[in-house]
């Protein structure tokens, strides 16, 4: 077969009873496929083989929500129907349907060996970047001096209208993270990777302001249950309605905060630290 006759053949693996649908474009064979990555918002995942003359092809794959905003590559996640009901939606399998083909014409798969280069070693070079950062925080510590009581984690130098500012600074050293669930309705990369149903952040020290999630939702009603545990230093943790100030939640201990009349409101959590060793689990329930 030529490889005009295999890119025209791909086109019969479209079928009514289908739940993706086959393009040509030049060299180019695309398989795509929609689904629901929330109950409101419409995703789609695209999977190109690019096909060479010597019976080799290239595979690039990604996702978009429906605002065309591309966010990377999921294998598995759960597709939420119109009626309310959930579904697995598994990318590997869309994938199956086209390498099965190409596999069956003759054509191998070929991988990036540049990409896998740099996939070992990007996480080298992330761990020598935080090295450098961390340094860097350490020796450029403000000398802060904490005048509270032991007890007393009232801000002293952090003002309110520093927290609720965009431009928000912060040295932090010693950091981890941990998230897991769903995105909800946050629109662009600057507060993505804050948009999860539950974040957990530990700072060895922190010094500023940092967001700590995200939240965008069609709904009316949303529940934020935030538990901290502050060892040292001064901390405030803040709650934001568009950009506006809702209020600040007790640290060093468990709290419910339940907001009306969110519907497709921006909600940030943000925490403003003063030299401060702390730990803060958030999740949200909407």
């Amino acid at each position: 077969m030529t490889k005009q006759e295999i890119l025209q053949g791909a086109l019969a693996l479209n079928c009514n009873d289908k739940k993706y649908t086959i393009t040509v474009e030049g060299d180019k064979i695309i398989i795509e496929t929609k689904y629901r990555s929330t109950s409101v918002r419409e995703s789609t995942f695209r999977c190109i083989a690019q096909l060479k003359d010597n019976k080799t092809y290239t595979e690039t794959t990604y996702d978009f929500n429906g605002y065309r905003m591309q966010y990377g590559v999921r294998k598995k996640a759960v597709s939420y129907c119109l009626d309310g009901s959930k579904e697995v939606f598994d990318s590997e399998e869309i994938k199956k349907v086209l390498r099965n083909y190409l596999d069956s014409c003759g054509y191998q798969r070929i991988v990036n060996k540049k990409l896998i280069a740099l996939c070992i070693s990007i996480p080298i070079i992330v761990i020598v970047a935080i090295l450098i950062v961390v340094t860097i925080s350490l020796k450029s510590e403000s000398g802060f001096i904490d005048t509270n009581e032991p007890e007393n984690f009232s801000l002293t130098e952090i003002t309110r209208e520093e927290i609720l500012s965009k431009d928000n600074n912060y040295r932090i050293s010693m950091v981890s993270e941990r998230h897991s669930g769903r995105h909800t309705n946050i629109i662009g990369t600057r507060l993505r990777d804050y948009d999860y149903d539950y974040m957990s952040r530990s700072f060895g020290k922190i010094h500023g302001v940092v967001i700590l999630q995200a939240t965008k939702i069609s709904g009316n009603t949303l529940t934020l249950t935030i538990h901290s545990s502050v060892e040292s230093g001064n901390a405030e943790i803040v709650i934001m309605i568009d950009g506006e100030y809702y209020c600040s939640v007790d640290v060093n201990q468990d709290q419910s905060v339940t907001l009306q009349n969110v519907s497709d409101k921006e909600v940030l959590v943000k925490l403003a630290g003063e030299g401060a060793k702390i730990k803060i689990d958030v999740t949200r329930v909407y």
